[in-house]
C-alpha cells in the first residue's frame, strides 16, 4: 500500500511540473501588477508563444516604454510561455518581439499586439516559421 502512496505522489509531481506556467514579466512591473493567469488560458493582457517545431529558440524584444525584455529559451516540446503587458498599472497595447534559432538565424521579428499567439512550427525542408493568430 505503501509503495502504491509513493507511485502516485511520484506521478504528481512529475505531472504539476511539466505544467508549469512560463509567465515573463517587465523589468519594472510592480508586485501589484502581476496578473496571475491560469495554465489552460492566457490571460487578456498577454502574448503566448508556443514551440511545435524540432528546434529550441530565443525570444527577445522591447516593451513600448522602451525596456527590453529579458531574454528567454523556449525549447523543444516546451510548456507555453507567455508574456505579461501589464506593468505600470496599466495593460499596454503590445510590444516588439524577435524569436532567433540558436544560430541566430530570425524566424520572427515584428510588433505583436495583445492577446495575440505566435505559434512557432516546423516548415519541412526549410527553416521554421511562426504564424501570428490574434485573438479578438
Amino acid at each position: 500500500m505503501k509503495l502504491k502512496s509513493l507511485l502516485l505522489v511520484c506521478c504528481l509531481g512529475l505531472f504539476s511540473s511539466a505544467f508549469a506556467v512560463n509567465t515573463h514579466y517587465h523589468p519594472q512591473a510592480g508586485k501589484n501588477d502581476n496578473v496571475k493567469n491560469s495554465v489552460s488560458m492566457p490571460g487578456l493582457c498577454e502574448i503566448e508563444i508556443n514551440n511545435f517545431s524540432y528546434e529550441d529558440f530565443i525570444v527577445s524584444g522591447q516593451f513600448n516604454d522602451g525596456t527590453p525584455l529579458i531574454p528567454f529559451y523556449i525549447y523543444v516540446n516546451d510548456a507555453p510561455h507567455y508574456i505579461s503587458l501589464f506593468y505600470n498599472g496599466r495593460c499596454s497595447h503590445g510590444m516588439m518581439i524577435n524569436i532567433t534559432n540558436l544560430a541566430g538565424y530570425p524566424i520572427y521579428s515584428q510588433y505583436t499586439p495583445r492577446y495575440s499567439t505566435i505559434n512557432i512550427i516546423p516548415n519541412y525542408l526549410k527553416q521554421p516559421k511562426a504564424e501570428l493568430k490574434i485573438k479578438r
